[in-house]
């Protein structure tokens, strides 16, 4: 794979055009670490990714969570360890492609005693398709100290992973003909990739898979199936990367069920809330997410990542497009 020039006076670095591009994400033999969160570092606040993860198997479209743990992980390059990232705020500007590379450009907004505030802006074509603003704390004593209960729900191990839930229900002919298409779709569109280093498990795979009806709320356990070794920052991109992972779908679940088919649907912005520091996606962790109103072509959905000992890791809150077809 041919390697960009060092950057010089009057590159265009602002428009990745010109870099020969070779992605690894469908690489069999290629894990987590070396794809997905892969920078390379080009210049001084500047962050080139290459391997990029589809959302969908049939569209080229970047995964949104994917430039979300990788805007994480050029940000928190830029700021000593002791600094703890705590909340993210992106927004969801333009589709990424996965055919081309993503420049990541960071902006040093304030270095403090307590906090760091840096912005990174994602571009292709010169273009920014995300943009997101994250702050990272400098650890501190409790001074108050309470949490929500994780919900009492089976372990992992009691559970198959969602494939293999899906087609055991297809295999049962306990569901009609258009829930079997939408199952057998949902099948094709997930990334080899992604199913290659990450095990996800729904916790009510009747709801989950449209067997029943379903509020707009879901439950799943998530690991990755490679070590990660004990890299904290590693395990926040991971977690960062995972929470857009069921967020829409949470929210137009129960619509399928009842035979609505967007016609457009993706994330509009993300946010992100680090609560705890030591935790382990190699690991079950449960992300718990519900959608709480719709409307406008709109979905508000909001999340909980809990660890295996009940922990509330992360809290999320997404905003996303749902279109109806045009009668």
């Amino acid at each position: 794979m041919a390697r960009p020039k060092p950057p010089t006076e009057g590159t265009p670095l602002c428009n990745v055009e010109h870099i020969e591009f070779e992605s690894r994400a469908d690489d069999i033999k290629a894990g987590l670490i070396d794809t997905f969160l892969n920078l390379q570092r080009i210049d001084t606040n500047l962050y080139i990714a290459r391997h990029l993860l589809k959302g969908r198997h049939s569209y080229n479209a970047v995964y949104g969570g994917q430039v979300v743990g990788q805007s994480l992980a050029a940000a928190a390059a830029t700021v000593e360890d002791c600094f703890i990232p705590h909340s993210l705020h992106s927004y969801f500007i333009k589709t990424g492609s996965v055919d081309k590379p993503i420049l990541y450009m960071i902006d040093r907004i304030r270095d403090g005693r307590s906090f760091c505030t840096r912005v990174v802006k994602a571009v292709q074509d010169g273009e920014a398709i995300f943009s997101c603003q994250i702050s990272f704390h400098h650890k501190e004593p409790d001074a108050i100290k309470h949490s929500s209960k994780m919900p009492l729900v089976a372990g992992p191990e009691e559970l198959l992973p969602a494939r293999e839930a899906a087609i055991e229900v297809l295999r049962s002919n306990s569901v009609d003909e258009v829930t079997a298409g939408v199952i057998q779709h949902f099948l094709k569109e997930i990334p080899d990739a992604f199913e290659r280093v990450f095990d996800v498990r729904p916790v009510n795979p009747a709801k989950y898979l449209l067997k029943e009806d379903t509020e707009p709320m879901s439950m799943i356990w998530i690991r990755a199936r490679e070590n990660l070794g004990d890299d904290t920052r590693l395990h926040q991109c991971v977690a960062a990367y995972l929470t857009d992972l069921s967020m829409l779908t949470t929210a137009v679940r129960p619509h399928i069920r009842k035979g609505f088919i967007p016609s457009m649907s993706f994330s509009l912005d993300h946010c992100v809330w680090i609560h705890e520091n030591e935790f382990r996606m190699d690991d079950w962790m449960l992300y718990e997410t519900v959608s709480s109103k719709a409307g406008g072509s709109r979905a508000f959905i909001e999340g909980r990542l809990w660890s295996r000992d009940g922990r509330l890791i992360i809290s999320t809150a997404q905003e996303a497009l749902v279109r109806a077809p045009k009668v």
